[in-house]
């Protein structure tokens, strides 16, 4: 040990104002692929299921992952509504 130290030294790291800091990921589900084929859900349940999990995901989606988030949603939209009107 050397001479004059202490055994304990206290550090401070990261944002003291929690401007700027992380939040943490740990013990969540990760986030979906963004490359989903959209013609291939067929129900309307599992396009709702998809629907719900994409919106959720553009919610939560980098500045730079939005616009191809919101293609998949757009998608998944659109696709929904094809497949409404054919059951209907």
């Amino acid at each position: 040990m050397a001479a004059g130290g202490s055994r304990f030294h206290t550090l401070n790291r990261g944002a003291t104002t929690g401007q700027g800091a992380a939040t943490s990921t740990e013990g969540k589900a990760p986030s979906p692929p963004i490359e989903l084929y959209v013609p291939g859900i067929d129900s309307l349940e599992e396009i709702c299921g998809w629907l719900g999990t994409f919106r959720e995901r553009l919610r939560q989606a980098r500045a730079d992952e939005r616009p191809r988030v919101a293609a998949v949603v757009d998608q998944l939209e659109a696709r929904y509504q094809v497949r409404r009107a054919e059951l209907s």
